[in-house]
């Protein structure tokens, strides 16, 4: 791991791959962004095979895994700021960003403030464009005044409705781990930011406004086949494409990594030609 010094915060990253262009190069670099209250070692399965074809980044976002916690700034698009510093820092553009979960959020706001700095996104079960009618225990959580309590209240909600579809007991012990190693204060900064902050896009209809700009092709991974709709039905770019991998938990990169890398690849071959239309939905099992 390697750690970059940003106004206000220390970053960690873990760097690799080949970094010119030549026969093992791809495509261009990517940057992975996991998801809420995990870490860069989320990629586990994803690093070494990414590296064999090109240069890959995973950053701890900060407040998460070895990065520093500040005492603010835990908004997705706070979140998307230090992201675009990591990528001009590290001259990454213009790269693909993998994110999963928030690292989606945070993936496709950087995509859409800094299209500049970002050629595609591969995005795993997003957990923007929620439902309003699915804010309502968040918001219990948040109201709590106590930020261990909040945390305790948010390991119950991994352990009993966010992770009841993984099937390895292995990697459920895993998430609850990284949950309780994040402070308590970042568990409450970024729940609280995810439902206030003027530019999250948690919910609908604000994830809409947001998606339906986001000039990059997209390929997106999905549980569920209305999310996968509403993707197809928002992207702005005819190249993007969803998936919908049915019978697998949130964790869909931990749980199907072979798929995800034979869809990756493919779709990324697929930009060097003719656009998949964005209504293009594939069924897994």
């Amino acid at each position: 791991m390697s750690a970059l010094h940003l106004p206000g915060v220390r970053l960690h990253y873990d760097d690799g791959g080949p970094r010119t262009r030549g026969d093992l190069v791809a495509t261009g670099p990517m940057l992975l962004v996991h998801g809420w209250l995990g870490s860069s070692a989320s990629w586990s399965a994803q690093l070494p095979r990414l590296r064999a074809r090109r240069r890959a980044v995973a950053v701890d976002l900060r407040g998460h895994g070895a990065s520093e916690a500040p005492a603010g700034g835990y908004a997705a698009a706070d979140f998307a700021a230090d992201l675009a510093a990591v990528v001009e820092a590290l001259d990454l553009a213009p790269v693909v960003v993998l994110g999963h979960s928030l690292g989606a959020s945070v993936a496709s706001i950087l995509a859409a403030d800094r299209p500049d700095l970002v050629a595609g996104l591969v995005l795993v079960e997003p957990d923007y464009a929620g439902d309003a009618d699915g804010r309502a225990r968040l918001e219990s959580m948040a109201a709590i005044a106590d930020d261990k309590a909040v945390k305790a209240a948010v390991a119950d909600l991994f352990e009993r409705q966010i992770d009841a579809f993984t099937q390895s007991a292995d990697l459920r012990a895993w998430h609850l781990r990284e949950v309780a190693t994040v402070p308590a204060a970042v568990v409450a900064a970024t729940l609280r930011a995810n439902l206030r902050h003027p530019r999250s896009i948690r919910f609908r209809p604000a994830a809409d406004a947001l998606l339906a700009v986001r000039p990059q092709p997209a390929l997106s991974f999905h549980r569920e086949p209305r999310r996968a709709l509403l993707e197809r039905r928002l992207a702005a770019n005819a190249a993007s494409r969803s998936v919908v991998v049915e019978g697998s938990g949130h964790w869909l990169h931990q749980e199907r990594p072979d798929l995800i890398e034979a869809e990756t690849e493919r779709w990324l071959s697929d930009l060097g030609g003719p656009g998949q239309p964005a209504d293009v939905t594939q069924l897994h099992r």
